[in-house]
């Protein structure tokens, strides 16, 4: 399937970051906002005329917050420009088609583009496209369309998902990215209380891009050291006796896991009893 023109809704990160790609493939886009923005990374402005730009196009990403796209999808409908030969993507990890119910009327394909990347330039960051991942999922031509789309931008590996995974998907995204901030977080806060760190977490960003290493080469179990994979149980001890009450709750949680994890790759049984009865009295 061919990709023919795209209008993009929303001038945020992810919508120029798709901007610029299109751009720099020599593809035919226009950015649409409801006031008029400057877009310099594109030596040009977004549009407010919807109508006329949704009638050239035959691809439409809604690339706003997640409780925007109803409202979005909504007011694509009262321009009356959206037909039947129109795909109508949103890039949410988190909502599936059913956030684009308003333009079932219209006889438009409908589904969701997901890349699964974090983005943090205003300006957009196309350079981080190849090579992410893009998440699909909605009407067959939808996917059809979304997969091209994801194609062209050179995602991969492209996944289809079932509509009511979303959430579960996105909660692993959140895990992978999110939640390592606030772990960093964590040991830039303890790092320096010990007077080991500035507090900003770049101590420990070597250690972090090895175990990062570590995993691309296969079960994450594989990729576990430390403590509790060696099985020293009075090391999770004293790192449990020195812990604020809330650090401890988040470290009792993260060990648990840990600990399957350690068991899982042939910790002994009598180090995974000793690591588990240790966790049972910190908590």
């Amino acid at each position: 399937m061919t990709v023919g023109p795209v209008a993009i809704v929303g001038a945020g990160r992810v919508g120029r970051t798709l901007a610029r790609a299109l751009v720099r493939l020599d593809r035919p886009v226009t950015v649409l906002t409801r006031i008029a923005q400057p877009l310099p990374s594109l030596d040009t402005a977004t549009v407010t005329d919807w109508a006329p730009a949704l009638a050239a196009a035959d691809l439409v990403v809604i690339a706003v917050s997640d409780d925007a796209i109803a409202d979005v999808a909504k007011a694509l409908v009262r321009t009356g420009a959206i037909g039947a030969r129109h795909v109508v993507l949103h890039s949410s990890g988190l909502k599936d088609r059913s956030a684009l119910a308003a333009l079932d009327a219209t006889g438009a394909a409908l589904g969701s583009l997901h890349i699964l990347q974090t983005f943090r330039s205003p300006e957009g960051e196309p350079d981080l496209l190849a090579g992410s991942p893009g998440v699909v999922e909605g009407d067959s031509r939808a996917i059809e369309a979304a997969r091209a789309f994801a194609g062209m931008l050179k995602l991969t590996p492209i996944v289809t998902i079932a509509a009511s995974e979303k959430p579960r998907y996105h909660a692993a995204a959140v895990f992978a990215s999110n939640y390592l901030v606030v772990l960093v977080d964590v040991a830039a806060r303890l790092g320096a209380l010990a007077g080991v760190s500035d507090g900003t977490g770049a101590l420990f960003l070597p250690l972090l891009r090895g175990t990062i290493s570590h995993l691309g080469t296969g079960d994450p179990a594989a990729a576990q050291t430390g403590p509790i994979r060696r099985g020293d149980a009075g090391t999770v001890a004293r790192h449990l006796s020195v812990l604020s009450e809330a650090d401890r709750a988040l470290y009792l949680a993260l060990a648990e896991a840990a600990l399957r994890l350690a068991e899982r790759e042939g910790l002994a049984s009598a180090a995974v009893e000793a690591i588990a009865q240790v966790l049972a009295t910190g908590r």
